[in-house]
């Protein structure tokens, strides 16, 4: 099976400024088949980069998406650009929390593009930092199935940068390869061997 996406688009759902309490936005997935690895896609536009915090939860996993991203000992308020349309995924190069450390590219609209590593952290919006240990990432998905809810909650956590808003986002799953059909027929046939040697395969005395 190849891999499969899971989208929503021309939401435009603004992120309240400001509020913890923030907004969400649900994909329902009707398939069924176990994950085995996902990458998601998000598209921001509008304000203060380092005042978003994101994550994605679906059943038991749980990933960070953004965390703050900037904010350091040094830069309280994190990054100022203006929204992203990116792609997150665990084998990116770098971690989008601290993209202007290195090589990055803005679009006409001032969002940030390119593939990244989820930012991963689970501390506090309040207190999260380029140091902040991370252990919130996208392979929490990993073996899971991919069937039911999944979904994406935004917030802006700190006042007066504006308001950003949601255009879009979507989920691309690369489903647990099936077993061939030679590894079935393979392991049917060590069956009936086995099975043939415990009932019949063994002359009488």
């Amino acid at each position: 099976m190849a891999a499969a996406t899971y989208s929503t688009n021309g939401l435009s759902l603004a992120i309240p400024d400001g509020n913890a309490a923030g907004v969400s936005s649900i994909i329902t997935v009707p398939d069924f088949y176990d994950i085995a690895s996902i990458t998601l896609t998000l598209d921001i536009s509008g304000a203060f980069n380092g005042d978003l915090y994101a994550y994605v939860r679906h059943d038991s996993g749980f990933a960070v998406l953004l965390n703050r991203v900037g904010r350091s000992g040094s830069l309280a308020g994190g990054y100022a650009d203006t929204g992203f349309s990116i792609t997150f995924d665990d084998a990116a190069a770098s971690d989008v929390h601290t993209y202007r450390a290195g090589a990055f590219t803005l679009n006409g609209n001032g969002q940030l593009t390119g593939t990244w590593q989820p930012d991963g952290r689970g501390a506090d919006p309040e207190l999260s930092l380029d140091i902040s240990p991370r252990s919130e990432f996208l392979s929490d998905f990993n073996n899971a199935p991919v069937n039911g809810q999944w979904t994406l909650f935004l917030a802006d956590v700190s006042g007066g940068g504006g308001q950003s808003t949601l255009n879009s986002w979507s989920v691309t799953v690369n489903p647990v390869p099936e077993p061939s059909t030679v590894v079935m027929f393979v392991l049917g046939g060590l069956g009936i061997f086995f099975l043939a040697r415990g009932s019949g395969g063994r002359r009488s005395s």
